[in-house]
């Protein structure tokens, strides 16, 4: 039976609802308890109202069998409404599932395209220094065979005047005297001739490499662009941010920081000392720190120790400290660079102008949860993670 045609046969003619306390009428018409009731009471009288017999009983019996049912139907239907949000909700996830898997494969798509690029550029690095490398060889060779050539053609002259020479003062002097003066040794190759090949060859992937440092730029923190505020653009090698000219639509992952424009770094801290450097330019509305991995993503808070954060920020032409709740002044004048060093050990959080070397404020925070590096940017200027300078050594 079909689930309207069920509620019609189960529904009291009088105020139109499923049946409750169901009670039967002699000529066999059922009605709510109530709803007779009070139909006897405003007219009465003890009609049906459904056929107009009098009913014979002033108080009608209960119709057991409707009421079970009845009670049945309220159970399955209650059942039935959970399986229908239930549904609404595998419905919306089925949605959110889509538009999920499309930035997913949006997000491979353009991290293969990066990877490529990336390798291109070290391939290009490669083929270039490979092609110096070798005309660097065939220059050398070049060089060497002709001072050799050079060398056999002032040694041919010399002969050649000697021989003019010893011609013309034949008459002069005694011939074997004149022949036992004379150098008569084989040229002898000069030292340095030959291919300085160690030269070329020695440790050769090794000079390369350290040659690549100056393409190969390491940065001390890189951005999760997961964790980004749906409104910040993040550079494509992860070490900036700004906010974005666009307006993508990111999936609202748990990561996310949608309740303010922040981003977190992409590796937690949780022992040992770090530190790195920002370079905050131009924007003018902007926060550096770190955060605890449990902050509040969703709602827009204050980036203060007590919500988790230990942060400078500048805004309103301030520098300030946030100290529960409060903004402690720390910079009268505009910071450009910012360095950050945290150690986990001691719960500190030290900040500092990199350019003047000044301690700008210094958070005592004992750190319960990993720590993240945390930025916020509300600005088209963008706040970049400064590269380290990088040294490769030899041990023995």
């Amino acid at each position: 039976m079909a689930l309207s045609q069920l509620r019609e046969d189960l529904t009291c003619p009088v105020c139109f609802d499923v049946f409750s306390d169901a009670v039967v009428l002699s000529c066999g018409h059922s009605f709510c308890k109530t709803c007779i009731k009070q139909c006897w009471t405003q007219n009465r009288g003890r009609e049906c109202l459904v056929c107009r017999r009098r009913s014979s009983k002033e108080q009608p019996p209960p119709n057991m069998s409707l009421r079970n049912t009845c009670e049945s139907y309220r159970k399955e239907t209650f059942n039935l409404q959970i399986l229908e949000k239930r549904l609404q909700t595998l419905q919306n996830v089925k949605d959110n599932s889509v538009n999920l898997t499309a930035h997913i494969k949006s997000q491979c798509q353009q991290a293969e395209r990066q990877i490529k690029q990336e390798f291109e550029k070290l391939h290009e690095f490669l083929r270039t220094e490979e092609q110096n490398r070798i005309s660097a060889l065939r220059k050398e060779e070049e060089e060497k065979m002709s001072w050799i050539y050079k060398e056999l053609d002032r040694q041919i002259n010399e002969i050649s005047l000697n021989i003019k020479e010893l011609e013309g003062n034949l008459k002069d002097e005694p011939v074997m005297q004149r022949f036992k003066r004379m150098d008569h040794s084989n040229p002898q190759p000069d030292s340095g001739a030959l291919i300085d090949v160690a030269k070329h060859l020695g440790n050769l992937r090794y000079r390369v490499w350290e040659m690549m440092k100056s393409i190969c730029p390491y940065y001390p923190v890189v951005l999760d662009p997961n964790t980004a505020n749906s409104s910040l653009s993040i550079s494509s090698d992860l070490s900036s941010v700004s906010i974005s000219t666009e307006n993508p639509q990111l999936p609202d992952n748990p990561e996310r920081m949608s309740g303010y424009k922040g981003v977190l770094g992409s590796e937690g801290f949780s022992k040992g000392t770090y530190s790195w450097v920002v370079e905050v330019g131009r924007s003018e509305n902007w926060a550096v720190g770190v955060a605890e991995e449990s902050v509040i993503r969703k709602k827009n808070i204050i980036a203060t120790p007590e919500n988790g954060f230990c942060c400078i920020w500048r805004k309103n032409n301030k520098t300030v400290a946030g100290v529960n709740s409060n903004e402690k002044p720390i910079a009268l004048t505009t910071v450009k660079t910012v360095c950050v060093i945290l150690n986990c050990e001691t719960g500190q959080v030290t900040f500092s102008n990199f350019d003047t070397k000044a301690t700008l404020h210094t958070f005592t925070q004992p750190f319960k949860k990993k720590i993240y590096p945390y930025f916020n940017n509300n600005s088209k200027h963008a706040l970049e993670i400064l590269p380290l300078q990088t040294t490769i050594s030899s041990k023995i």
